[in-house]
Order: structure tokens, then C-alpha cells, then sequence
């Protein structure tokens, strides 16, 4: 495994930043789509 110094690091931590945050954003979104839908569903069988 190559070494990584500060300077790769310094790039790669904010990209990697991102993809995790875009990641957790998607099961957060998802998360609240099922409830959404969930709730409309309710509406829709009364």
C-alpha cells in the first residue's frame, strides 16, 4: 500500500467527504420518501 503524505491526503479527505455525505443523504432521503409515500397511502385508504 503507497504511503500517503499530507498533500494527497489534503485532497482526498474533502472527496471523500462528499461521496460519504451524498451516501448517508441517499438513506436519509429514502428514509423519509417510505414515510411520505406511507402516509399517503393512509389518506388514499380512507
Amino acid at each position: 500500500m503507497p504511503d500517503i503524505d499530507k498533500y494527497t491526503l489534503v485532497s482526498f479527505a474533502p472527496s471523500l467527504a462528499i461521496v460519504a455525505a451524498m451516501i448517508i443523504g441517499t438513506f436519509v432521503a429514502v428514509r423519509a420518501l417510505k414515510k411520505v409515500i406511507a402516509k399517503d397511502a393512509a389518506k388514499a385508504g380512507e
